[in-house]
């Protein structure tokens, strides 16, 4: 017997959006994250909410994601996606404007190959390691990122910058 049910209500989602919004500057770019199949939900189910309450952006953590939300989607949202890219997916990803992040020096450069031979932007996000030491471009090459960056404004477009706090609060002095 199943004891527990997901109920996916519109009408809170687009109220909680809403006082979310009030919140914000009317121009600030907000993002449903809609990783691990929209934390449960369902991707083609919850995209399909979200998009009829307004919203035009989504995050995901893989390129699989990414295909779910691109194929369940009736507008043309903004799609990011915040793992790792792998190279035959990094294609697909240039191709249909879908932004990434860019953990280190070797993506960047895979970045800028694949967006030379497709003779498009690639839309990427950097990650800088500030710390944690997860994921990021380490401080001794934050210049050469963003040099290789400025050099090709044709095909690599610096989107944003961000860093992973991950676990953060767990740490100590």
């Amino acid at each position: 017997m199943n004891t527990s049910q997901i109920i996916l209500s519109q009408t809170a989602y687009e109220h909680n959006l809403k006082f979310i919004k009030s919140l914000l500057p009317k121009d600030t770019i907000y993002s449903s994250v809609v990783k691990g199949n929209a934390y449960g939900h369902g991707i083609p189910q919850f995209v399909k909410i979200a998009e009829a309450c307004g919203v035009d952006h989504f995050s995901v953590y893989s390129a699989d994601e990414a295909h779910e939300v691109y194929k369940a989607t009736q507008s043309n949202p903004t799609l990011m996606i915040m793992g790792y890219v792998e190279d035959d997916e990094m294609e697909w990803a240039i191709g249909n404007g879908i932004q990434f992040f860019v953990f280190d020096l070797q993506r960047l450069m895979k970045s800028l190959e694949v967006a030379k031979k497709l003779k498009r932007k690639a839309y990427i996000h950097i990650e800088l390691e500030t710390g944690m030491n997860r994921t990021g471009i380490s401080d001794v090459n934050w210049e050469k990122a963003i040099d290789i960056v400025k050099s090709n404004p044709g095909h690599l477009e610096l989107v944003g910058l961000c860093t992973h706090f991950a676990g953060a609060e767990a740490m100590t002095n």
